[in-house]
């Protein structure tokens, strides 16, 4: 008759039921006629990553006889890969320039994704260079995170209109004149203005 055998791991999985770095398997046995000679030493697992990994091991009792046993596990040692997708594009040359939000998703190949943060929202101050970040988990207990840039522009550029001329003493003009157009903008700089406009009456 083959001992009895046992397989217990170094630690427990957790709540999922995952594991996402190494442990090892102990093999231990119990034979009620010749008594246990030898069990196989502890044994490591550490990858690939496997919803039906394995770990087996054997006893030998003083007759002679095995046994033997599995510890099934499943593994996970890899983040998911983690996405973040604004509510809607930017303009042409980049710019946001009203509120948006940004949300995040992600895609595991063995345990499959747990959780992602919730939906971030952006409406200000303006600037140049910032991003919204979140984090993705898996149901191994790894994460990653992502984060959407954005360069962000509220606030209306300040334009100024100059004749091409001054008027008369009294304020008057007697004859065709032109206006151009020019702006500032503090944030995501100007782009383009109207281009001059003539007045020759009524």
């Amino acid at each position: 008759t083959a001992p009895q055998v046992t397989a217990a791991p170094s630690r427990p999985a957790n709540g999922a039921g995952w594991y996402s770095a190494p442990l090892t398997v102990s093999f231990s046995g119990g034979d009620a006629t010749s008594g246990l000679d030898s069990c196989d030493p502890l044994k490591s697992f550490s990858g690939p990553d496997s919803a039906t990994a394995a770990v087996a091991g054997t006893c030998r009792d003083q007759a002679g006889n095995t046994g033997s046993t599995s510890f099934a596990l499943k593994y996970d040692a890899t983040a998911p890969v983690t996405t973040a997708a604004p509510s809607r594009q930017p303009n042409a040359n980049g710019w946001f320039n009203a509120a948006l939000t940004v949300s995040f998703a992600a895609t595991d190949a063995t345990s499959t994704v747990d959780s992602c943060d919730a939906v971030k929202g952006y409406s200000g101050p303006d600037i140049a260079t910032t991003a919204l970040a979140g984090i993705c988990r898996d149901k191994a207990g790894n994460s990653s995170s992502a984060a959407y840039a954005i360069k962000y522009d509220a606030t209306a550029p300040q334009t100024t209109a100059a004749p091409s001329r001054q008027p008369n003493a009294s304020g008057w003009y007697t004859a065709p004149l032109t206006v151009g157009f020019s702006a500032t903008d503090a944030t995501s700089t100007v782009d383009s203005c109207d281009a001059a406009k003539s007045y020759s009456g009524p």
